[in-house]
């Protein structure tokens, strides 16, 4: 049973990061958390590294505050399962890939295949309840402390995130843009369907 968990929340964060590395690859502009890192970056200085690795350690804090618990120090080991499968598509396996000069209609087909991968990859893993990254812990937390489907409150926090970017001049595109309005919704569509899914194999399982 924890073996099967372990392989589906691998395989989770795998599809994920295929995902992001695409939108990435897409050239239609950063995801809202990436602009808001190199805003911040160019706005008051620092390297988008440092203010990656703060916000992390805020986003814990924010978490057990939002879910009244104790600090999730575990939340370290998604952080670099994820840096390193990124990493991994991104700069090894999507490396020669290159939209910057392709039709809109490649980069948007590219854009929404990415967006589907990767909110298909967070509701896959985060159905095994184990530890999850901080900025997706952010989003359940913030649900299940304010009563909203977990669309909503992704798609909050992306509205919020990018506009602070756009405000100091963080790299937000129409892909950023976009990311509002269909990340959230995606992960809800696949959260609800695998929901059902997961609950009856994890039963079955034991």
């Amino acid at each position: 049973m924890l073996l099967k968990k372990m392989l589906i929340y691998l395989t989770g964060i795998t599809i994920t990061y295929f995902g992001t590395a695409l939108v990435v690859k897409s050239a239609l502009g950063a995801g809202f958390w990436s602009a808001l890192y190199v805003g911040l970056s160019d706005f008051i200085g620092l390297t988008v590294g440092f203010w990656f690795a703060s916000f992390q350690f805020l986003i814990v804090l924010v978490n057990a505050y939002l879910k009244k618990q104790s600090i999730e120090w575990s939340a370290i080991v998604p952080i670099i399962i994820e840096s390193v499968l990124f990493t991994f598509w991104l700069e090894f396996v999507l490396q020669n890939l290159s939209l910057t000069d392709a039709f809109m209609l490649t980069k948007i087909s590219a854009f929404l295949s990415g967006m589907i991968c990767a909110s298909f990859g967070i509701a896959l893993y985060i159905q095994t309840g184990f530890t999850r990254a901080p900025v997706d812990e952010l989003f359940l937390a913030i649900s299940q402390r304010f009563k909203l489907k977990i669309g909503l409150a992704q798609s909050l926090i992306a509205s919020t995130v990018t506009l602070i970017s756009y405000l100091i001049g963080g790299p937000v595109g129409i892909g950023t843009a976009l990311t509002i309005f269909i990340f959230g919704p995606c992960i809800q569509f696949w959260y609800n369907r695998l929901s059902t899914v997961s609950v009856r194999y994890f039963s079955e399982a034991r």
